[in-house]
């Protein structure tokens, strides 16, 4: 593969698209990035070039581009399924493609492609309103938990595969590709650790996780039922119709379905959240938790605590004694 150098002839004339290659081969190979932040930066530019079309060179990089996409961006209208006609993004993804977007024009910087600096005058979009809180309530996890056990369509394989599923992302927070590389050895019920890969992990790093007896309750029903079945696969969250890993596809469908029958509006995220924010209010101290949620910053963690209201400090507060 070939990497272009600046000095090779006038930068300006690069086209910008030939280089975002050679910045998505350098956070591949140099930066040995997950294949889904990769993945990320290139469904971002994808979109760049879309709605900056006369975009084409370095040279039409200008303080004023990052501006305009995002205003591109917040007007235009978009079809959501068949008939859903929405206007925009969120916030949060206008976020994700500013920053996004930003790392890869500091990148033109510091390899010489841009004539000048233009990074620190384009536009910064706000930070996006959290107000709303991301942690699951006690009462939205209910309806949740009693969507699996009161759905009548299921066999008693996946009743027990999807308590499982759910006790995994409240009890140990873990991340969705941590989720899905979950492998039967990483179990350990004599010690009640459960290992997380640093190859399945944003963070790159393994870590033990403490289970909590609830968990390991579940998990060994799980076992159980799966050697009932003759599943003998080294994953640990299977297909419910088959002895073949849970897909990414797989897994967002199980979303969708109990989205539907509990009438809560879940992701997967908010129960990492909701593990965050649960250790918190059970006075675990900040480093542990970041430890635990395998976070590379205190800072990344206190984020995840943001959903901890002022109000859910009320029972400490009226435990003081000065």
């Amino acid at each position: 593969m070939h990497i272009h150098t600046p000095s090779q002839f006038h930068t300006t004339s690069y086209r910008l698209e030939t280089l975002f290659d050679d910045y998505i081969s350098e956070c591949i190979y140099s930066k040995q990035l997950r294949p889904k932040t990769v993945r990320g930066y290139k469904e971002v530019y994808a979109v760049f070039q879309k709605m900056m079309p006369e975009i084409l060179f370095v040279k039409d990089l200008q303080v004023f581009v990052m501006a305009e996409f995002l205003k591109r961006v917040s007007v235009r209208e978009r079809m959501v399924g068949k008939d859903t006609k929405v206007t925009g993004v969120k916030a949060s993804t206008i976020n994700t493609y500013h920053t996004k977007l930003i790392v890869f024009f500091r990148w033109l910087e510091g390899r010489g492609y841009l004539k000048e600096i233009i990074t620190p005058k384009m536009v910064k979009p706000p930070k996006p309103n959290y107000q709303d809180g991301k942690a699951l309530s006690p009462t939205e996890v209910s309806k949740i938990i009693g969507a699996i056990t009161l759905d009548g369509m299921q066999t008693v394989f996946t009743y027990k595969r999807d308590i499982v599923l759910v006790s995994l992302l409240l009890y140990t927070g873990i991340r969705k590709g941590e989720l899905l590389g979950l492998r039967i050895q990483d179990i350990d019920f004599q010690k009640r650790t459960l290992f997380i890969n640093g190859a399945t992990s944003k963070s790159k790093k393994g870590r033990f996780i403490p289970l909590h007896y609830s968990l390991l309750t579940h998990l060994s029903s799980y076992l159980e039922e799966r050697k009932k079945i003759g599943y003998k696969h080294p994953q640990l969250i299977i297909s419910s119709k088959s002895d073949t890993p849970l897909s990414e596809h797989g897994l967002k469908h199980w979303v969708n379905k109990y989205v539907k029958l509990s009438q809560v509006p879940f992701h997967l995220h908010r129960f990492r959240h909701t593990f965050a924010c649960s250790l918190a209010k059970a006075n675990a101290d900040i480093v542990s938790i970041m430890n635990v949620m395998g976070h590379s910053s205190l800072r990344v963690t206190e984020g995840y605590l943001r959903s901890i209201k002022s109000e859910g400090s009320r029972n400490f507060i009226e435990q003081l004694n000065f």
